[in-house]
Parts: C-alpha cells; structure tokens; sequence
C-alpha cells in the first residue's frame, strides 16, 4: 500500500482556559491509561498495549499506548484536537463498523495525557483510499492549551497509533507501578473485556484477563414481561456479573441476543455492598440502529422496567447472603461483638449498622490475627461512643477506598441509624452523669472531697441540659456579663462571683470553695431572647427566706436595668443548693406553679431547687429512653465515665483505682 507524503503542520490553540486544562494533571493515573486505552477501543483496536519503559534505574522515564485501529488522518486528527470537547463520537453510541459500543462522548480522553508526564505524542497511521497516510500531534504541559498536528511518514504497515508521553525525572507513577495497578485498570475495562473476548489488552506486559475479578458465575435473571414478549426466542434476559473489585459505577449495558453490548442505558448502578454491571440481552436488540436505541424507552418500556425490576431484586438479595456470610464468619472466629439477641431497641440498631459497615470494608479488613481483632473493635467503638469517628477510622485505619466510603456514607445517610446510635449515646452519657453526680453526693468523703470552685461548677457548666435542653446549646454573652457584674456585690454579697472570674477567688491549694457562684447563658431566636442565671450555693448554706430574697431582689434589679427594661425578653433564675430550709417550703410549693418555682413574673422565674430534684426532674425526661436502651446504673459504669469524661474535676477518690 503506497504511502502519502506529509502535509503542512497547523496549530490549535484550545480557547477553554488554561486553568480548565490543567484540571486533568490531577486526575488518577490509572484512569488517565484507561482514557487512552478506550481511545484505541473507540477506534475499533483489537489489541492495546501499554507498555512502561524504564531507565537503568527502574523509574519509568516514558508511557507507551500502541493501538491497531483505523488510526486518523490529518484532517480527522485536526477535528479532534481543534476545540475542547470536540469529538467525532458525540453522535454516535457505536464504533465506525457498528460492532462494538462507544466509551468516550466529551472530547476530553486525550487531555487525561497530562497526569502521567510533560511532553506528549501520537503518532497516527490510517488509510485514505488505498493509500497509508500518517499524521503527528504534538503537546506539552508548559503550554497545555496549544496542540500542534502535522502531517508525517506512516509509522507502521498497518492502522494504528501509538501514544508516547515522557515521565520528568521528578514525576511519582505510585499508582502505575503499584502491585495492584494492573488489576485496577482491568476493573475499569472488564465489563468491556467480558463483552468483546477477542479485544486483548496487557499492560507493562500482563494481559488483562476479566476471568480474574470475577465474584463468582454470572447469573442469568428470568424477567417478569407481559405476554407480548411470549413469542421471543430466545426469551430476554439480564445476565448479572459480579466483580470481587469495585468497578466504576455502570449503567445496564443493552445486548444482543449473543451478548455483543450495543448501548448503555439509563442512570448508572451503584451499590455500596455488591460490584456488578447487568447485561440485558434480547433478539430485539439484534438489527437495531443507533436511533432505534436511543428510542428504548418509549418502543420497550416493559423490558426495560422488567429488567431493573430484577436487577433491584438480586442485588437485595445479594447484599444479604454477603452480609450474612462476613457476619457468620466473624461470630466463628470470635470477633463479633454482639449476643444473638439484642439487649435493647438502640443496640439492635447499633448491631444493624455494625452489619452493613463491616460488610462493606470486609475487603479492607486484615485477614487474621491482632490487627483483625483491632479493626473489628474500632468499629464497634465508634458506633457506641461517636459515629462520627466512623469514616476517619475506615479512611485511616483501614485504608477504605475512597468509593467504598462514599457509597456507605449514601447509604448510612440515607437511614436513621447513626441518628438513633448517636442520640443513644447521649441518653446513656447524660444518664452516667447523673448518677455519677448521685454517687458523689450520697458518699461523705467524696462529698467533702469535691471543689465546688475548680470541680463541681466546671461540670454543671458543661451539662446545662439539667435545666432545659435548649440550654446546652447556649452561650455566654459579653453585655450580660458586665451588667451581672454591676449588680452582683451589692445583691448577693462579698463572696459571690461570675463562673469567669473563680481565679480570683480560688487559693493557691484550690481546694477554697467558700463562694456562690453565678452561672449564665442566653439565647435568641426570630421572636425573643432567654437568658439563664444559675446561682450555686456553697454546701455550707442551707438556703432559707435571706437567700430567696437575694435572689429575688437580684433578678428584679437585673430586669429593670435600662439595657434590658422593656426588651421582649424572658429570664429564669436557679438557686441551686444542697438543701433548703423548711421556712421557704410554702414559698416553693404553691399551688398552680410547679415545684420549685418562687416567683412568677412576665419578665423573669425565680425557681429553687435541691440536688436531689434536678437530678431527679432530668432523669424523669430521661426515663423512656432508659428503658428502650435498657439502661442500668452500675457504680463501675459510672465512675469510668466520670474518668473518661470529667478527670479533670473529680476527687482525688475516684481518680484511684
């Protein structure tokens, strides 16, 4: 076959954007090769070689993609790299002889170039009349918007064309020459491997074989059709073949009758258990041009449902055997963390969620031994304490793919689960509060041991919720500080302090809790503002009519202060003490107000409560969720959250063990 001489070079400049251009030098190495694999494929190559040349050394200094498809000619490869996004394949959904389904749409296979190295070459040969024509393209990353194309010598005897990228010296290839690098790129191409057997491509010399991450045996899925498809020989059917890789989410691929894939439809599966890509095959499909496929929907809307129908079906089923399988094993081997029947609604929750999170990393988990067992308890221990350590545990510890987790991240946020295992969390932690609280209050010796100033305040700080739930999520406030101070001296005497200034109040030794201190929140919303006074008595002081006055007369000097009075604003004050003198019992039982509550005004409340009845009044709200967790105070459970929780605040008895 003759050969044609070369033609003038011409110039391109892409008028997208440098910035848009440079996107693709951060795009994944193996799936930049698989872009320039499925250009060779989309130029009907039955083989694809990818070949990583090396120095002396061993680094990889050039990347060669070899093809032996219809090539381009000058004018073709013109067209092609004249815009961003230009592509001969925009319109249609089939290789040139109508044989094979088309991979690329967007334009954008050949900018994928520039992730693997800085200079880059195709040499292209392919035949015009009976003629063998060759033709250059040539780019680099120093100006990656400028493309040159010029005519040139054919390379070769037959079609084809050769990709060349030279590897700076300073280039990391980690994920190309990676153990796995092979078996990842045969994961993006398998579906179309197993589709098209006599397509061969090998990469740094290996062969891409499909056969190798397959799961198990395809599975052919009986459809569920009307009785208009009663005659069709052979009957439709959706083959599902599962991978033991994750794969690129896929969309069902349309076959003939023989399994040769025509046409990808609809949106792409995904799942977060189970890697697979369905293959509808009828005789239908047999003579179909590219019009008649993209009119599916319309002319074969019952096959078409009929297929996901059972796709949905399988996969359900599917994701449960495997589930089932990863649990069963664990439970063999010791490591799952769970009795067979749960203890309560929130750990059956708990359980359920551990299920699908292992089921989904089972890949990443270690296969035996003490690392196996760690990761294991990782997992349970994030679920118990705090789910939101969940995905940092699978990213970090486990080193989960990045799809993996995203596709357990859909479908954990698509439940309640973690919603129900954090607020579980919450009840139990609020509930070893309180009876941690209790314990120390009951004993005699922690009781005298406990800091009001450096320990006990510091905690009741943290835990505002004692008050009302709305209150742990308030704040302190720089005006109502100053207006606090202003009138504190002279209501509530010498001793009492704002919770910002006990380093003033405290001794060297820290152990002076000989004040009352003032704890204090607000917060807003579109129609009002609340704010929150607590005043926590000393244990010496039995609180009696002196200190209900002062309290009284404390919130009655506040709420007529100029910067409030008048402002649509609701105070509540807490006079919070270990016990409270009989004289005061009428002032905080009266009838039509509940217990506690002294005075009642539109402005502002002035309650008084014992240790002993906020501790109680917060478990009460706390009590239907008690029994749904099947929650039970014991003093190790309490005392270790004490520890965990509150070191820092604790006497020195319980510190010890």
């Amino acid at each position: 076959m003759p050969h044609q001489t070369s033609s003038p070079a011409a110039e391109f400049r892409l008028e997208v954007g440098e910035s848009k251009i440079r996107k693709f030098q951060k795009k994944p190495q193996v799936a930049a090769v698989a872009e320039l694999v499925w250009n060779g494929l989309d130029a009907n190559a039955t083989r694809v070689d990818v070949h990583l040349n090396r120095s002396e050394m061993g680094a990889v200094t050039e990347i060669v993609v070899r093809d032996n498809g219809h090539g381009m000619t000058v004018k073709h490869a013109r067209t092609a790299f004249h815009d961003y996004g230009t592509t001969w394949k925009a319109d249609r959904t089939q290789t040139h002889d109508e044989e094979r389904i088309l991979h690329g749409h967007n334009g954008e296979g050949r900018l994928y170039a520039l992730a693997l190295g800085d200079t880059f070459t195709w040499h292209s040969t392919a035949t015009e009349g009976e003629t063998l024509v060759g033709v250059r393209i040539l780019g680099s990353l120093d100006q990656p918007t400028v493309w040159r194309v010029e005519g040139a010598a054919p390379e070769d005897e037959q079609p084809g064309t050769t990709v060349r990228i030279a590897v700076p010296e300073n280039k990391n290839l980690r994920g190309l020459e990676a153990e796995d690098a092979s078996a990842n790129l045969t994961a993006k191409l398998a579906f179309y491997l197993r589709a098209y057997p006599q397509v061969r491509v090998t990469f740094d010399g290996k062969p891409l074989d499909p056969d190798e991450i397959l799961a198990c045996d395809p599975v052919d899925l009986a459809l569920d059709l009307p009785d208009s498809y009663a005659d069709d020989q052979p009957q439709p059917v959706v083959t599902f073949v599962e991978w033991s890789r994750r794969l690129s989410d896929r969309a069902m691929l349309i076959c003939n009758a023989d399994g040769l894939a025509l046409y990808a439809y609809g949106q792409e599966w995904s799942d977060s258990i189970v890697s697979f890509t369905p293959y509808l095959r009828s005789a239908r499909f047999n003579a179909l041009s590219t019009d008649d496929l993209h009119m599916l929907p319309m002319t074969e809307e019952p096959l078409l449902a009929a297929a996901e129908k059972a796709i949905r079906a399988h996969l359900g089923m599917r994701s449960r055997q495997i589930s089932a399988e990863v649990v069963r094993q664990l439970k063999n081997e010791g490591l799952y963390p769970y009795p067979d029947t749960p203890v309560s609604g929130a750990q059956a929750v708990e359980r359920q969620t551990f299920d699908v999170v292992v089921t989904v990393a089972r890949t990443a988990l270690p296969e035996k031994g003490t690392p196996r067992r760690l990761s294991v308890d990782l997992i349970r221990s994030a679920l118990e304490s705090n789910p939101g350590d969940l995905h940092a545990i699978l990213e970090k510890v486990l080193a989960l793919g990045e799809d993996d987790r995203r596709h357990l991240k859909t479908l954990l946020d698509g439940t309640s689960l973690p919603h129900v295992i954090g607020a579980a969390t919450t009840v139990t932690n609020r509930l070893d509060f309180i009876n941690g609280l209790r314990k120390i209050f009951a004993d005699k010796l922690l009781r005298s041991e406990l800091r009001e100033v450096d320990q006990l305040h510091p905690m009741i700080a943290k835990n505002l919720w004692l008050f009302g739930e709305d209150w742990s999520m308030a704040s302190c406030e720089v005006g109502l500080t100053n207006v606090l101070k202003a009138h504190l001296e002279d209501m509530l005497g010498p001793d009492a302090v704002l919770e910002h200034e006990l380093h003033k109040v405290t001794k060297p030794n820290g152990r002076d809790g000989r004040v009352d201190i003032l704890l204090f929140r607000s917060r807003r919303d579109d129609a009002s503002t609340e704010r929150i006074i607590v005043e926590l008595k000393r244990p010496t002081v039995k609180v009696g009519r002196k200190e209900l006055k002062q309290i009284t007369d404390y919130a009655r000097a506040i709420v007529e202060d100029p910067q409030y009075k008048g402002v649509d604003c609701k105070w509540r004050f807490y006079l919070v003490t270990y016990e409270w003198a009989d004289e005061i019992r009428r002032d905080i039982r009266q009838m039509g107000r509940p217990e506690g509550l002294a005075d009642d005004q539109p402005e502002y409340e002035v309650w008084v409560k014992s240790w002993g009845e906020l501790l109680g009044a917060a478990e009460q709200k706390l009590l239907f969720f008690q029994k749904q967790l099947n929650y039970e105070a014991t003093d190790e459970r309490v005392v270790q959250h004490l520890r965990e929780t509150y070191a820092h605040y604790l006497p020195d008895s319980l510190t010890e063990d």
